[in-house]
């Protein structure tokens, strides 16, 4: 090996032990990047020489430089720091966000690596501080726009491809009319049975010919609410006939349901009879000797509530009870995990005071134990939640919640090779594979923790560590290359 040569070998080593300190220097600077990814520099030794032919080996070799094999992202994941930003998102295990940018170009990207396989206005990236912009679009901090799947409002069920999260569609929610009303009773079983003697004939204005009265609230097709009472009248020992009364100036030409219901009757605020021809319908629910509901009207009476500014429309209401109880032969029931179990019928009601399913009656006092129906007023968004699944959920003025999106993620076989481009920001290449995209918590893809974002990967200790040594093999080869110069001063201070 002549002297030029050792010569040669020192400046390779300064070369690239220059761009390992490069490397450690972008890391330390990205010490607290969202979600950064940091590298490390690993080297390789080049240019092996054959000087001769040893008896006891092959060949006598000698190395002339070092030449860096490889500079590696580091794809672990970082820590997380907690913020005060519903839209700040990490990724909790494996998986990318998906992004797009809809003018290719404008977000002034870095240039990727010649392996790029992207159509360049595709890009993946684990930084989750995003955005709502004017257009509704949840966007990246360079106007990246997040990808999700649509939820079906119908359904509440996901289909399809990633398309772009836009909630600007959702910024109001449309009114929902009343179609089903749940009720879960607790009626008295030693009530007075109200009988022609005494009041058999209801009457919503007069409090004796009926024993118990629950309100319940309801919306129409223009999401105004509107108040009814369920009035209960017991008529024999295990049967009580129920009625809806509603204030007629709520109402506009009703007309009733069919089947075994009968005498309904609505009510002004003065408890006024109904109008004529209205044909308001009741129901009958029947109890066996255990007081568990036998049997109940099930046929939906159709109201038209009169709103403020129009006429709504025409609507049907369902009132349930609960189910019937389908017992065994013997009738036999147990208690366990606070639930009533009925021989080996098929169906169960809880203990009462532990959310009863359904209507019971039993010698206590009369409770409403349970009162829900299914319509909801307009509303506009108010706020939004993110679960762990990716779900985006809107929270409306009204009381509502609904799913919107849900955030997909995107894996790939290599993600060591896919292309740094800047803005925190991956592009596909030929090495990294196809991506893979899923929901979140599905398959090998980590959970979305709303409220977080990841930070650095980088371990600044291990980096100075790195920057020492570093440092000292560039030290080291300098000074080769001034011992290599010194040397062929003597050489040529020999013709002298």
């Amino acid at each position: 090996m002549s002297i030029h040569q050792a010569m040669y070998a020192g400046s390779s080593a300064l070369t690239n032990y220059g761009n390992a300190m490069t490397v450690i220097g972008n890391n330390l600077s990205n010490t607290n990047t969202t979600a950064f990814k940091g590298s490390r520099t690993t080297f390789e030794d080049v240019l092996i020489q054959t000087v001769g032919i040893s008896g006891t080996r092959a060949s006598t070799q000698i190395g002339t430089g070092v030449g860096v094999s490889a500079i590696d992202q580091l794809m672990q994941q970082g820590g997380f720091a907690g913020t005060s930003t519903v839209t700040d998102l990490a990724i909790d295990g494996q998986g990318f966000f998906k992004v797009r940018d809809a003018n290719p170009g404008s977000a002034q990207l870095g240039g990727g690596g010649g392996n790029a396989t992207s159509s360049m206005d595709t890009f993946y990236t684990r930084a989750g501080d995003f955005k709502q912009n004017l257009d509704g679009y949840m966007v990246t901090n360079a106007g990246l726009i997040l990808q999700g799947y649509a939820v079906d409002q119908t359904s509440g069920e996901t289909s399809g491809s990633m398309t772009d999260i836009n909630l600007a569609t959702y910024q109001s929610a449309e009114p929902k009319a009343t179609t089903a009303i749940s009720v879960g009773m607790m009626l008295q079983s030693d009530a007075a049975i109200i009988t022609d003697a005494n009041h058999s004939t209801y009457d919503p204005n007069d409090p004796a010919s009926y024993n118990y009265a629950t309100p319940i609230r309801v919306y129409d097709s223009l999401g105004q609410g509107h108040n009814v009472e369920l009035h209960f009248k017991k008529t024999t020992d295990n049967t009580w006939n129920w009625y809806v009364a509603v204030p007629s100036e709520d109402l506009s030409a009703a007309q009733a349901g069919t089947g075994d219901l009968t005498n309904m009757m609505a009510v002004t605020g003065a408890m006024e009879s109904a109008p004529t021809g209205a044909g308001y319908t009741a129901g009958v629910l029947t109890f066996d000797t255990y007081g568990r509901l036998d049997t109940e009207g099930s046929t939906p009476i159709t109201f038209q509530f009169t709103g403020n500014s129009s006429t709504a429309e025409t609507q049907q209401i369902l009132f349930d009870f609960g189910d019937a109880i389908t017992a065994d032969a013997t009738n036999d029931f147990s208690i366990a995990d606070g639930a009533v179990l009925y021989g080996s019928g098929t169906n169960t009601a809880e203990v009462a005071n532990t959310g009863l399913l359904g209507s019971v009656q039993r010698a206590s006092s009369f409770t409403t134990m349970s009162a829900s129906q299914n319509g909801f007023s307009a509303g506009f968004l108010e706020s939004l939640s993110v679960g762990l699944d990716g779900t985006i959920n809107g929270t409306y003025t009204n009381g509502e919640t609904k799913a919107l999106y849900q955030i997909g993620l995107v894996d790939f076989d290599n993600e060591q090779a896919l292309d740094q481009v800047g803005a925190n920001l991956f592009a596909e290449t030929h090495l990294s594979g196809v991506p893979r995209e899923g929901e979140p918590n599905s398959g090998a893809l980590g959970t979305i923790r709303s409220y977080t974002l990841e930070n650095s990967n980088v371990d600044m200790s291990n980096e100075m560590v790195n920057m020492i040594t570093t440092q000292r093999a560039f030290q080291a080869n300098s000074r080769l290359i001034t011992v290599t110069d010194g040397m062929l001063e003597e050489l040529i201070a020999l013709k002298r």
